[in-house]
């Protein structure tokens, strides 16, 4: 199976969840919550494959979503 790694992140300033992908051109969403983010990645992944031909092997593709996030320590 295909993996695309895809970047995602809590932007408290803006309120959403933002991605990113280099493996998929063009692969840039963001959502108010985790759950509208990742309905909207599989649309977006399934269309960019196909409009970059990335190919794809015979079991199809999976996105691995990666998460940053920071937590403040005490000193």
């Amino acid at each position: 199976m295909s993996t695309f790694d895809v970047f995602t992140q809590w932007d408290a300033d803006a309120g959403v969840w933002v991605a990113h992908s280099d493996a998929l051109p063009g692969l840039v969403a963001e959502a108010t919550t985790w759950d509208a983010l990742k309905r909207k990645l599989a649309t977006l992944a399934s269309e960019l494959v196909e409009l970059n031909n990335i190919p794809l092997d015979g079991e199809g593709g999976q996105l691995r979503l990666v998460t940053e996030d920071t937590i403040p320590v005490a000193a």
